[in-house]
């Protein structure tokens, strides 16, 4: 080994010493040892060099340089939302071009960036059915409840059943817009002649109308019964996150928290087993 690359070496174990401070740090200092073989000095392999110097097995240490490089293909942007390495093991399942649009769907929808949201956002894995699919029959009526806790009426539960076509449209804008920001801070020649900021707008518009068809909340105003006279749900019984945060008032939506809170204890109280 050169006196280079055992100067390189020394630096490269410094930093996966110090943390362990960023999973992204030590992967990729550990992808650099592996890959010019800086451990032949004392170790005849990587998998041995990782189990004597450092107490981790050769998988382990795979995990952590997938999920640095993983992280290092996202925008500098979005790059450092993703902050620990259980994040980056759900990005490494979906394509790299795909990865960038998963993490902005779930800043778009003001969720934190957990691998639980990304786990949500994965791509559907295609399966070939073996027979016609049979529809699931909806849950109850007395589980299924709206975004502020008020439960829905059965006759509107096939309309609210249906806000995964929504977020799926929803995702599938998000994935656009991170693959444009990732052109742009790449300076991806590709896209040359694209006016980012024109794209990128109208891209956030869209998301925002699109969002309005995503059903939160049952109508305060006809509570679902009569929807074809109320202007305020416009004849569908249930009323975007937008218009209930906007178009309803402060008393409705207190009166809906203390109703639906008040629903909940019946519950747990019927629920109660004897003394």
């Amino acid at each position: 080994m050169s006196i280079r690359e055992s100067q390189r070496l020394v630096e490269l174990e410094k930093t996966i010493a110090k943390g362990k401070q960023t999973f992204v740090e030590v992967g990729l200092a550990l992808a650099e040892i592996r890959d010019l073989r800086l451990y032949k000095r004392e170790y005849g392999g990587f998998e041995e060099y990782c189990r004597e110097k450092w107490g981790w097995e050769k998988a382990y240490a795979n995990h952590v340089i997938r999920a640095a490089d993983v992280v290092k293909s996202l925008p500098d942007n979005l790059a450092t939302i993703v902050a620990t390495e259980t994040q980056a093991r759900e990005l490494a399942k979906i394509p790299a071009e795909h990865r960038a649009g998963v993490v902005q769907a779930v800043l778009d929808e003001g969720k934190p960036v957990t691998a639980a949201e990304i786990k949500k956002h994965l791509p559907p894995v295609p399966v070939r059915p073996t027979s016609p699919p049979v529809a699931s029959p909806a849950p109850p009526p007395s589980r299924v409840l709206d975004g502020t806790g008020w439960p829905i009426p059965t006759q509107l539960i096939p309309l609210w059943l249906r806000a995964d076509e929504v977020q799926e449209m929803l995702t599938t804008l998000s994935r656009v817009k991170g693959a444009l920001r990732a052109a742009q801070d790449n300076q991806d020649k590709l896209f040359t002649e694209v006016n980012f900021s024109s794209a990128l707008s109208q891209l956030d518009q869209a998301w925002a109308d699109i969002k309005t068809a995503k059903p939160f909340a049952v109508c305060p105003t006809c509570q679902g019964q009569l929807p074809d006279q109320c202007a305020l749900c416009r004849g569908r019984g249930l009323i975007s996150e937008h218009r209930w945060n906007t178009c309803v008032t402060r008393e409705d939506k207190e009166f809906r928290l203390r109703a639906a809170t008040g629903h909940r204890g019946k519950n747990k109280i019927g629920n109660a087993e004897p003394a």
